[in-house]
């Protein structure tokens, strides 16, 4: 479940998004592992899409390269505006015979709309709620059938890629695969949605579901007393809804505000606290519509600016939301979050260079911005400066030493450093602060593994499966710790157990064939 962080201020409900539990995101190496079945079991036309950052993405491809060496792989670049997808991949012949061909930046270059390819008005409507493209891939989708048995595989930075394709079930007439990538940049979100002053809120956040009950119902009293309309029944409806807010209600809460709006159809504060409650409710381009509506009754009003533009980032549109950023630092020189979201927006299009200038201004206006400090620490370890990314991160625990995800985010960054001892001392940390981060339990296995530390990354993979047993990958880590100490009966009972839940990993099923080969079976 993601944890949430919901400010609120003269009745304003923000979200500030502590997206930094990541129990519902995925193993990244688990999910490459699936892209790399899939990828091998196809030899016909295939479609993917790999929701991922340009440096994933490039991680990706190299070692797809390397792990399918015997397959005739393409990469298409895409470096200036194309009309049609279809019309320019059918005049580069010589990408025809590829059995697979890698797609990146079609999000930036494509330019036609949906309403320059099709007549019918209805589909147009439908398929403008979605990015662009994903609705232009759908309509070409069985003309890039007809010229070649490829399997397309395309590389897009889109926050909420399955979220979109699986609301449209019927959209490609055929199947389609996406594959997600949830790295950092997924965990960077804790200052998402923002408002100045978090009081009240925090009060809300911290009490108990039933502290929360009672409170609900003195305000329901307290609203019931007020006249049907007037302002103080405005600002009570929009205090219980972020009291809802606080306790994860965002449906009661979007209630709330439309009764409020009844009162009071131009009020920029229920337009706002609407479309925060929508966002968390991840039905983003409705808030986005949301943002816009309180930003037409207050124009000057920085944190919907802000907001909007972080909305716009998660569906994709990430120009339209630097520009909102660049908006709200017009009216608000000094809102370090707008800077701090242009980083995140810069991290994801792959200019982390950029991205570190961004984080930087952010800090030299609130030296004490953790989150400045967790980003800039982000954008470094993507351009392989471990030092100074664990430096950044070393800054973030001064201000927030008992913060889970600094050490977790420290630790990855020690461990590609090469720095494993110290990696492992940062997991530790992690997990006396959350016992129950069955990722951080995998991982530092995986660094003691490593090490050649075999029996303690044993108990650290049991310490995963404890916690979630389902999870192939830790089985599989578990099976190659054990065949490191050539203990292969065990190895390969725990390659049985990862291929009963995921059958479909050929890297499991090679491992299992090497500990049979070693104990003398063909």
């Amino acid at each position: 479940m993601i944890s949430l962080s919901i400010q609120l201020d003269e009745q304003t409900m923000v979200y500030a998004g502590n997206a930094w539990d990541k129990d519902a995101l995925k193993n990244p190496e688990a999910e490459y592992q699936d892209l790399l079945a899939s990828l091998k079991e196809n030899q016909s036309f295939s479609m993917s899409f790999v929701r991922c950052s340009p440096t994933e993405g490039e991680q990706i491809i190299r070692r797809i390269n390397a792990d399918l060496s015997d397959r005739h792989i393409e990469l298409l670049r895409l470096a200036q505006p194309i009309a049609d997808f279809y019309e320019m991949f059918a005049e580069k012949t010589e990408l025809h015979n590829a059995d697979i061909l890698f797609v990146t930046s079609i999000e930036e270059f494509l330019e036609n709309n949906i309403e320059d390819l099709i007549d019918d008005g209805s589909l147009s409507k439908k398929l403008k709620n979605l990015p662009r493209p994903i609705s232009h891939l759908s309509l070409v989708q069985p003309r890039l059938k007809a010229i070649a048995p490829t399997s397309f595989v395309f590389l897009l930075p889109l926050f909420a890629l399955k979220f979109f394709i699986d609301s449209y079930p019927d959209l490609f007439e055929f199947p389609v695969k996406v594959f997600e990538f949830p790295t950092d940049m997924e965990l960077l979100r804790q200052e998402v949605f923002r408002w100045v002053n978090r009081d009240r809120y925090e009060a809300y956040a911290q009490i108990t579901e039933e502290e929360r009950d009672l409170k609900y119902e003195t305000l329901q009293k307290l609203i019931a007393a007020q006249p049907l309309i007037s302002e103080r029944r405005i600002e009570l409806l929009l205090e219980q809804g972020g009291l809802l807010v606080a306790g994860n209600r965002c449906k009661e809460a979007i209630a709330n505000c439309d009764l409020a709006l009844n009162i009071r159809s131009n009020n920029h504060l229920a337009w706002y606290n609407r479309a925060v409650a929508l966002d968390l409710s991840d039905s983003h381009t409705e808030a986005i519509e949301n943002y816009r509506q309180a930003i037409t009754y207050k124009e000057d009003f920085y944190a919907a600016w802000h907001n909007l533009g972080t909305s716009l980032s998660m569906v994709g549109r990430y120009e339209e939301a630097i520009d909102s950023y660049n908006i709200a630092l017009q009216y608000k020189p000094d809102y370090y979050y707008s800077y701090g979201g242009k980083g995140l927006v810069c991290s994801v299009l792959g200019k982390h260079e950029e991205a570190i200038s961004y984080c930087e201004k952010a800090l030299a206006i609130k030296p004490d911005y953790v989150q400045g400090w967790f980003s800039r620490a982000y954008a470094l370890e993507s351009i392989g400066k471990y030092e100074e990314a664990v430096a950044s991160y070393d800054r973030a625990l001064e201000y927030k030493p008992f913060d889970h995800q600094i050490w977790y985010g420290r630790a990855k960054a020690l461990e590609q450093w090469g720095n494993y001892t110290e990696a492992i001392a940062s997991y530790n940390q992690a997990l006396e602060i959350r016992p129950d981060d069955y990722y951080a339990w995998n991982n530092r296995g995986l660094v003691l593994s490593r090490l050649e530390l075999y029996e303690e990354a044993i108990a650290s993979h049991d310490r995963a499966l404890e916690i979630n047993p389902d999870d192939h990958f830790a089985w599989y880590s578990r099976g190659n710790a054990l065949s490191g100490l050539g203990r292969l009966e065990e190895a390969i009972v725990a390659y049985d157990q990862a291929i009963q839940i995921s059958p479909q990993e050929a890297q499991i099923w090679h491992s299992r064939k090497l500990a049979l080969r070693s104990l003398g079976f063909e």
